[in-house]
């Protein structure tokens, strides 16, 4: 029987760099997540979303990540 993909809400992620370790130098990295980003929304509409919202942000971002989820049934 073959596997039936249902697409669900995801969320969408903001990781943003709000400063740096004084004894490593690496990045200090917290994130903000949004979630219930509907399923039928575009990668590229996403992206727009997530590009707006660091606009309105402190920090600068190091990356932004998108969780898609779905379930899997037969």
């Amino acid at each position: 029987m073959a596997v039936i993909v249902v697409p669900r809400d995801s969320s969408l992620q903001l990781r943003l760099v709000t400063g740096t370790n004084p004894l490593t130098g690496a990045p200090i990295i917290e994130s903000k997540t949004f979630t219930k980003v509907k399923a039928a929304a575009l990668d590229q509409d996403v992206y727009d979303v997530a590009t707006a919202l660091v606009g309105l942000q402190k920090y600068p971002a190091d990356e932004i990540r998108a969780q898609k989820e779905s379930q899997l049934t037969q």
